[in-house]
Formats: structure tokens, C-alpha cells, sequence
């Protein structure tokens, strides 16, 4: 039978040292008594194998937890590294991305950049073809400027006669029947009669009468010409006025006054430099906003080129100066 415990007890050892943890077999006191009641006392190695099966176990179990603490350590350093990765990622990608829009605005302004690059070119462009055309202008008014005051010495002399013929007409009122039936009352009578009516001679007497009838004929005749350069002066104006209206200068000063050609000239020549400067295009124009941005100028360049089919001249003003001037020195009677 003691055989068979130190044989148990040698595979018990045996046991704990394989397996973890180990089983360790306690044999009541009793019953070993009863076995073996002459037998020396067990020997302390059934217990001294327990103490040491018990201490590699705690070993074991001590180190399997750091273990496992190492890899609880780990598992989170891991998680830690992930999410970083996850948050660099993230950066990469929004990177990207902005790298992605300043590249299409880095290509939008390069874009801008050079439509500005065109509209600064056609202003320019634009500003030399407004200069060009008003240099136009301002040679071809000086071409015509002899002509301008032709018209406009017409205007104060068209003036000038019509106060003239109203006075002159206020003045005869009834003469004009009167001087004839006068006229023919001389031509009928004696100079024996003609002496009583204290008329000594009686082609004087004619002659006087017959001044009411020249100055008459005068007046009629200084209406007709007058009547003719008002209407050539009212065609000239109305045409010089769709000019102001396209934006030509006023060559006229207070009192409707002509001014005086340098005047003028000076005057387009500041209004040719604010056109240059302020053209009036706020983008790229079309087509259309280029017409309509030179079409006033193209259209006075021809217009004040052709401003006079047949140029006026002195001729009719001094006709009508001379047949004005003819009627004032008709002196009648009640005149002197």
C-alpha cells in the first residue's frame, strides 16, 4: 500500500509539472495510520512538490498578465497609431483638396489676368482710334470755320434787316397807295395850279413821292432775301444741331455769339481728351458696345466733312448787307 501512495504521489509530482495548475491529492491522516501503523512518518515531499507547483503556477499566471497588460498596451498605442494615421489621412486628403482649389484659382486668375490683358489693350486701342477721329474733327472744322461764320454773320444780319423792314413798315403804314394816287394827281395838273399849291417844281416833287415807292420796293425786296437766308440758316442749324446732339462742342458763346476759332478748337481738343480717358467700358465689349461706343464719332467725322454741299459765301450776305443798306439811306420827308 505504501507503494502505491509514493507511486500516486510520483505521478502527482510528475503531473504538476505538466499541467498548470496542479492537482495536489492530501491523504486523511487516518487512513495513512491505519495502512501503515509501523511505518516511519511520511516525508514533507508531497508538500514541498505542492509549494512548488503552486509557485511556477503564480509565475506563469504573474506573467501571462503582464503579458497581456503588454498587449492591452500595445492594443491602445496601436489605436492610438491608427487614429493618427487616420487623422494624417484626413489632413492629406483636405490638403488635396486645397492644393486642388488653389490650382483652379491660381488658373481662374491667370485667366482673369489676361482678359484684363486684352480689355487694357483694346482701351488703349480704343483711346488712339477716339484720338484719331476727333484729330479728324478738328481738321475738318477747320476746314469749314470760314464757312461757320459766314452763317452766323447771316444770323445777325437776317436779324438786323428784320428790325429794320418792321420799322420801315410801321413807318409807311398807307403811304405806299397814297404816293401813287399822288403821284398821278402831279402827272395831271398845270404848273399854273401846281404854283398854287406852293410846289415850284414838279419832278422834284415827283421824285420826292416816288422815294416812299423805292423804299418800298426795297423793304419788299430785303424781305424776299432775308426770307431765303432763313430758311438756308434754319437747314444749316438743324444739321449742326443733330452734331451737338451727337456730342460736338457748341461753338457759341453767351448772346449766341460766335467765338472765335482758336476758342473752338481749344474746346474740342479738351473734349477729345475726356473721351479718351473715361471711355465708358466696364467689361470686355461686344461687338455692339463697340459700335455704339465709336459709332458717334465715325458718324461726326463725316457729317462736319459734309456739313456744306455747296460752301456759303459773302455773296448773298453782301446783296442783302447792300440792299439794307440802300433802304436805310432812303430819307423820306418826315425822315429829314
Amino acid at each position: 500500500m505504501d507503494t502505491l501512495i509514493r507511486s500516486k504521489q510520483s505521478e502527482l509530482a510528475t503531473t504538476s509539472r505538466t499541467f498548470i495548475p496542479t492537482i495536489s491529492i492530501v491523504v486523511p491522516s487516518k487512513l495513512a495510520a491505519s495502512l501503515a501503523p509501523t511505518a516511519p512518518p511520511a516525508t514533507t515531499l508531497p508538500i514541498t512538490t505542492e509549494s512548488t507547483a503552486v509557485g511556477t503556477s503564480t509565475e506563469k499566471t504573474t506573467k501571462l498578465v503582464k503579458s497581456m497588460e503588454k498587449i492591452s498596451i500595445q492594443e491602445i498605442e496601436l489605436k492610438r497609431l491608427r487614429e493618427k494615421v487616420a487623422s494624417l489621412e484626413t489632413d492629406y486628403k483636405l490638403a488635396q483638396i486645397q492644393q486642388r482649389e488653389e490650382r483652379q484659382k491660381a488658373l481662374r486668375m491667370g485667366e482673369k489676368v489676361k482678359v484684363l490683358e486684352k480689355y487694357s489693350t483694346l482701351q488703349k486701342s480704343l483711346g488712339q482710334t477716339k484720338e484719331m477721329l476727333w484729330v479728324n474733327i478738328i481738321d475738318y472744322v477747320n476746314d469749314i470755320w470760314p464757312s461757320i461764320q459766314v452763317i452766323f454773320k447771316q444770323i445777325e444780319l437776317v436779324k438786323v434787316a428784320s428790325e429794320a423792314i418792321k420799322k420801315v413798315r410801321e413807318d409807311l403804314g398807307d403811304q405806299p397807295e397814297d404816293a401813287n394816287r399822288l403821284i398821278h394827281f402831279l402827272n395831271c395838273k398845270k404848273r399854273h395850279e401846281l404854283n398854287e399849291l406852293g410846289i415850284e417844281d414838279k419832278t422834284e416833287a415827283i421824285l420826292e413821292v416816288k422815294k416812299v415807292l423805292s423804299k418800298i420796293n426795297l423793304m419788299v425786296n430785303l424781305e424776299g432775301k432775308c426770307h431765303n437766308m432763313h430758311v438756308a440758316i434754319d437747314r444749316f442749324m438743324a444739321k449742326f444741331q443733330i452734331l451737338w446732339d451727337k456730342g460736338l462742342a457748341s461753338p457759341m458763346v453767351i448772346h449766341e455769339k460766335l467765338m472765335t476759332q482758336l476758342d473752338y478748337t481749344d474746346r474740342l481738343r479738351k473734349l477729345a481728351k475726356e473721351q479718351a480717358i473715361t471711355l465708358g467700358i466696364k467689361a470686355l465689349p461686344t461687338e455692339k458696345v463697340l459700335h455704339d461706343t465709336l459709332e458717334n464719332l465715325f458718324f461726326l467725322e463725316h457729317e462736319v466733312k459734309h456739313l456744306f454741299v455747296t460752301k456759303p459765301h459773302f455773296s448773298k450776305y453782301t446783296e442783302v448787307d447792300e440792299i439794307y443798306r440802300r433802304m436805310l439811306k432812303v430819307k423820306l420827308l418826315e425822315d429829314a
